[in-house]
């Protein structure tokens, strides 16, 4: 019988499992298909179109949608609406209200789902039906810019042939664009105009033999004019905006200008020139051979007074040079025509007879009989120029390498003696230039010679932070080379003299002073520490001794300027009256009514008298029960009249009158002092003398237990206690004698992640030694203070924390963390190799001849490959369209890899733009910013690590740095005549009348500091505002709301005008002012009316990126960019949030953008209705599916042991019960399919 049983149950499973099998095979006939792809679309707006293709109506909100291996539900928002009709389309919308708000006027059915994000490079998809059967899966091809259509939809095809991307939007809800059978032209991008050629030539007419200067700087385009063509009609030829040329012949001849634009349309016109013959001379020489072999060789542009400017000129070549027909022109002309003869390896020197030559910047060129330039520098601030200008009285002269060098020690007719100028100041910390640094000092200081005196680190909203020195020696000292740094080592540089018993100020140190504490340290050029200032809760080794930290609106200052005792709790007290750089006046206004704005005195007063315990957190009522216990540690009675007591604040209760005995205790409670202790964000307690001077001080941290107090041990240490004893001796008991446990970790991460969880300020009470055991909920365990740990599946987990002492008490702690898929997460990338390390190692954006040469070269600078798949290299943000890279690309450990514009259809600017690297969502990896570009020349890393330009191209190879080429430097494309004019004095409200190439000088105030958008700029306003631009970097220090004066010349950058400067002495700072002010406008606004303007707007958040969103106010949207140097978060933000908006206006070549210069400048002002809602809902549709899946898991492994109960059981209704069970939970399993 036991036989026929086994035999029966083994029949009935294989006929089950048949007849299961059997239920769920379909048919291949044709059903729903994926036309249409929306993954361009921002986050939360992506969708899928489909298409039936069948002949029935087909409900599929029972199906799943596939992304990323994870199968999606897919619902509908309308109970009415749950077919898809034969023929017809759908949508299935990563957020059906997000959908229906941007596509109002579709009217197919709309079904909602829920995914992390689409990739816009490609990635697999697909749809799987009710009966779990997968009705279509590919993977898709990038489409970062438009919709990817589906060209014919019966086709399996899923390659290029079948998919295009829409060529400037999307068809959703209706027949593709690119449906098979529509032909369609080329998309009408915005036409490009051909050029307007114009010149001018001067003179209009000249003798033979004389230069004539063509100038086609009035020659326009709308893209930007890429080379001048010029033909003289003598048979010979030019390039270059400029050109100088000299005629031969008698004759009348037409010369032509050709301009070419960056897209290839060209325009010519022509003028007649007539050519005469010079009457005191009619015979025409003909050129020098030698000519080749002539350089100029020293020159002297700002002549002391009494003397003139003079050029020399060196012959190199074996034989005699005649200059009779030489010319020398400076930037607007000729300026000298020389006869003498050089002989050879001599020198000829040219006296000018009046100044020509610019002082602050100019171009020198030599010319022979046949007009072309043999030689040429350009300095200062010249266009290109390759060297500095000299100062007054100093040559420029070429040393044994043949660069040009200033030097003190002219040496007119004779062979070069180069002596390099003194230098003052050390060289900047950027580095470059060819003067060497100073050498270094040998004199000695010793410690406390300068003391830091006064400072702020928790300014009002109208200051900023400041460190004042004082020089407590007998003579002036100068501070090159001397630096002070904080907690953080971020140091800043001095530079300037303090005279003795006098005062300095450091405006704005680099780092942020922390409010709560933070160590200050003085070092002289030596690296010598000349004094420290430790204040708050920096632990320095011994925080007893810490002054107190400054909150707003105070400031830390020493009792008497320069008295230093070593011991900053006694040296320095708090102060209500801030004396920056002028002598400390000791004040403090004081709540409790008694003297304001009293000077206080200096003696120190010592005292046996402690803070003992602290009780902040009483059961019932704080205000009755919260105290301050003090002790007298002394032998002595000690008076304590009108000692005071103070907490964080201001607050402070002054004692009127009293003493404690020797051994007594005075605990003082809430009710008499007024003194709120805080529960929570920690607290300190203060006991100060007479003269308000901190003595004793007690601090925690933290949260305060209820029914806890904060007691002092006897080995001087604290610890939380639930023995409680006011006037008595302290008793350490209870649950605060266990480890506190303080956490740091991310709580979201992504599958795979290294995530790492710190422990290492978790304390123990009695400060014993400690055992820390975490467990991460997915089986792991580990152990230490900081561990790293990595998720392998996506879920929710429980981290759990204990901690144990040398005691055996221990205390836990919990920690939730969410573990999601890799793409969830902005500028996650999935990669296996070391990405984020790759590097810009070489630019070429304008090779001699064609551009389309250009070149950016990529360099690892590991030990392992790298694979590059997918990620993007990209010129400037509005340029060319990203390159991305194509799948299986490699570099090895330190090599080279070269990406050439053939390839990426990259056109980098010829006179300022950037290379980038991105990631495959577009988040900066690398952004490398380039201006002042010569031609032929590629852009580099010195060994400094300054960018600078090279005339040694080394595509796939080291670089070589190697001095600017003159010859090539002289025939970069310029953009605007270089004509000498005088300067102008304007303000920011006509500053954009002036043309271009004017020199101005503009008043305003800093609203954006170098570093912040840049590193060549900053911005300053005064209604209008304006881009200031600084190519070698080399700034003043500068604060936000400092009056500065500007004198440079207007440019443009990608539409947006700016003043560029020559040097740093172009900037000078008047005073400091308020901070500027906002102007509050409405985003229809933006525009050239506002460029350059700081403004405010307020509007709601509708997209974001990690490097961008847009805010729409009503009137109109606006992108809003994160620059990396302004340091902004953009995880605290999100859709729906509504925010008032302060930034600069800024113009790129695809419109105007608003630049946030810090986290500061986003206030969070409310949240949109419904958004918290919509983000809720998607959270919650997420850890649905994620539990759906445990759920679905669990079953099958029910069903697995049910079939084994089945098989043993002979219990028939227990049989019967089994089997039922086991029927449910396979329905279940194929409902949730």
């Amino acid at each position: 019988m036991k036989q026929y049983i086994t035999l029966l149950i083994a029949t009935l499973s294989i006929f089950g499992s048949v007849f299961l099998f059997s239920t769920l095979v379909k048919t291949d006939a044709p059903t729903i298909v994926i036309t249409e792809i929306g993954a361009y679309e921002g986050s939360g707006d992506e969708w899928i179109e489909i298409y039936n293709a069948s002949s029935d109506a087909i409900d599929i909100t029972t199906w799943h949608f596939i992304e990323n291996n994870i199968e999606h539900g897919i619902t509908s928002t309308d109970s009415g609406i749950r077919l898809v009709e034969p023929g017809t389309y759908g949508i299935i919308a990563q957020n059906t209200e997000n959908f229906l708000t941007a596509y109002p006027s579709v009217s197919v059915p709309v079904f909602d789902s829920s995914w992390s994000t689409l990739n816009e490079s490609g990635e697999e998809i697909g749809l799987r039906n009710t009966d779990g059967d997968m009705v279509e899966q590919f993977t898709y091809i990038s489409a970062p810019d438009f919709s990817l259509e589906r060209i014919d939809p019966l086709s399996n095809d899923y390659s290029e042939a079948n998919w295009k991307e829409h060529p400037n939007g999307n068809t959703v809800g209706a027949e593709n664009y690119w449906h098979v059978g529509n032909e369609h032209e080329p998309p009408n991008e915005e036409e490009n105009e051909p050029p307007n050629a114009l010149f001018s030539a001067t003179p209009s007419s000249a003798e033979v033999g004389t230069p004539i200067t063509f100038d086609a700087s009035a020659s326009t385009d709308d893209s930007g004019i890429l080379s001048y063509d010029w033909n003289f009609g003598d048979e010979m030829n030019g390039t270059g905006i400029l050109a100088t040329h000299v005629y031969t012949t008698i004759e009348t001849v037409s010369v032509t200008l050709t301009v070419i634009d960056d897209e290839g349309l060209s325009a010519s016109t022509s003028t007649d020139i007539s050519i005469t013959l010079d009457e005191d001379d009619g015979e025409v020489k003909p050129p020098n051979s030698e000519s080749g072999m002539l350089f100029i060789n020293e020159f002297l542009p700002d002549p002391d007074t009494g003397e003139t400017e003079w050029i020399e000129l060196i012959n190199a070549s074996t034989s005699s040079i005649n200059l009779t027909g030489y010319t020398l022109h400076d930037g607007v002309g000729q300026i000298a025509s020389p006869t003498t003869t050089i002989e050879a390896g001599g020198f000829a020197v040219i006296t000018l007879s009046a100044n020509k030559l610019n002082n602050a910047g100019d171009l020198l060129a030599v010319q022979n009989t046949d007009g072309d330039t043999v030689d040429t520098i350009a300095f200062g601030n010249w266009e290109n120029a390759t060297v500095s200008a000299p100062k007054k009285g100093n040559t420029l002269a070429r040393d044994d390498s043949g660069t040009f060098k200033e030097t003190t020690t002219p040496t007119k007719g004779t062979a070069n003696n180069i002596t390099a100028p003194v230098v003052d100041t050390p060289p900047s910390s950027s580095g470059g230039g060819n003067t060497p640094p100073p050498a270094q000092t040998t004199k000695t200081y010793t410690a406390g010679v300068i003391v830091i005196n006064e400072l702020v680190s928790d300014p009002t909203d109208e200051q900023e932070e400041f460190v004042e020195l004082f020089n407590t020696g007998s003579e002036s000292i100068d501070l090159s080379g001397w630096w002070i740094e904080d907690g953080s080592e971020a140091k800043t540089m001095l530079e300037g003299s303090i005279a003795k018993n006098g005062f300095m100020v450091i405006e704005k140190p680099k780092g942020s002073l922390n409010n709560t504490g933070d160590i200050v340290i003085l070092f002289d050029p030596n690296e010598k520490e000349i004094d420290r200032v430790t204040y708050g809760t920096w632990d320095d080794g011994n925080m007893n001794d810490n002054a107190p930290a400054p909150n707003d609106p105070l400031s830390l200052a020493r009792r008497i300027d320069g008295l230093d005792a070593n011991n900053d709790f006694y040296d320095f007290v708090l102060t209500d009256t801030i004396t920056k750089g002028k002598p400390n006046n000791i004040s403090l206004t004081i709540e409790d009514g008694s003297e304001t704005g009293k000077v206080l005195g200096t003696k120190i007063f010592t005292s046996k008298v402690k803070i003992t315990e602290i009780y902040p957190n009483p059961p019932g009522s704080d205000s009755n029960d919260e105290f301050i216990e003090l002790y007298n540690t002394g032998a002595e009675t000690t008076d304590i009249t009108d000692w005071k007591l103070g907490d964080g604040s201001k607050k402070r209760y002054t004692l009127k009158e009293g003493t404690i005995p020797p051994g007594g205790y005075l605990v003082l409670k809430r009710s008499t002092t007024g003194i709120a202790l805080n529960n929570s964000g920690g607290e300190e307690v203060g006991l100060y003398d007479p003269n308000g001077a901190i003595v004793e001080k007690a601090q925690y941290t933290g949260s305060a237990v209820e029914g806890q107090s904060w007691a002092k041990k006897d080995d001087g240490s604290w610890a939380w206690t639930t023995e409680v004893t006011p006037s008595e001796a302290n008793v350490i008991a209870g649950k605060s004698a266990a480890p506190i446990i303080a956490i740091d970790g991310d709580t979201e991460v992504a599958v795979g992640e290294l995530v790492r969880f710190d422990a290492s300020d978790t304390t123990d009470p009695d400060t014993e030694n400690m055992i820390f055991v975490w467990s991460f909920g997915d089986g792991g365990t580990d152990e230490g203070d900081v561990v790293e740990h990595a998720f392998n599946d996506e879920g929710t987990y429980t981290i759990t924390l204990v901690v144990t002492d040398a005691s055996g008490n221990s205390s836990s702690k919990d920690v939730i963390v969410i573990v999601k898929d890799r793409l969830s997460f902005v500028g996650w990338f999935n990669s296996e190799t070391p990405v984020e390390k790759i590097e810009i190692s070489e630019i070429l954006p304008n090779p001699t001849g064609s551009d389309t040469t250009e070149f950016v070269e990529l360099f690892n600078p590991t030990d392992e490959p790298i694979d590059l798949t997918d990620m993007k290299l990209d010129d400037e943000e509005g340029g060319s369209r990203a390159y991305t890279i194509p799948k299986g690309t490699v570099i090895e450990p330190k090599t080279y890899l070269v990406f050439g514009r053939q390839d990426t259809k990259l056109a980098f600017n010829n006179t300022s733009d950037s290379a980038r690297i991105l990631y495959p969502d577009g988040t900066v990896l690398r952004d490398i910013r380039y201006d002042d570009v010569l031609e032929g020349h590629s852009y580099v890393r010195d060994e400094n690590d300054e960018w600078t330009w090279t005339s040694s191209i080394t595509p796939g190879e080291a670089t070589i740095l190697s001095p600017p080429d003159e010859d090539k430097a002289s025939k970069t494309t310029k953009t605007k005549s270089k004509m000498v004019k005088p300067i102008i004095h304007t303000t920011l409200e006509r500053l954009r009348a002036e043309d271009l190439g004017d020199l101005v000088t503009v008043t305003g105030t800093v609203a954006v500091v170098p570093d912040i958008f840049g590193t060549q700029y900053f911005y300053i306003v005064g209604s209008p505002g304006v881009q200031v631009y600084l190519y070698n970097k080399d700034f003043p220090n500068l604060a936000v709301g400092d009056v500065v004066e500007i004198t440079g010349e207007i440019s443009e950058t990608g539409g947006e005008t700016r003043v560029k400067l020559s040097e740093k002495t172009d900037i000078a700072i008047l005073e400091h002012d308020a901070m500027p002010t906002a102007k509050p406008i409405d985003i229809a606004a933006i525009g050239e009316e506002y460029e350059g303007w700081l403004i405010e707007v307020h509007g709601e958040i509708t997209e974001i990126k990690s490097s961008y969103m847009y805010v729409d106010d009503g009137t109109d949207e606006v992108k809003v960019y994160f620059k990396r140097g302004a340091g902004i978060n953009t995880k605290i933000y999100q859709l729906g949030d509504l925010i008032t908006l302060t930034g600069i206006v800024s113009q790129t070549k695809t419109g105007y953008r608003l630049l946030p210069r810090s986290s500061t400048d986003i206030v969070k002002t409310g949240v949109v209705e419904g958004a918290v809602v919509r983000q809720e809902a998607l959270k919650e549709e997420s850890s649905k599916e994620v539990a759906e899946k445990y759920l679905t898991a669990t079953a099958g492994g029910l069903t697995a042991l049910l079939v084994g109960l089945i098989a043993k059981t002979r219990n028939g209704m227990l049989n019967n019960i089994l089997i039922s069970l086991r029927s449910t939970i396979l329905a279940y399993i194929k409902k949730k399919k």
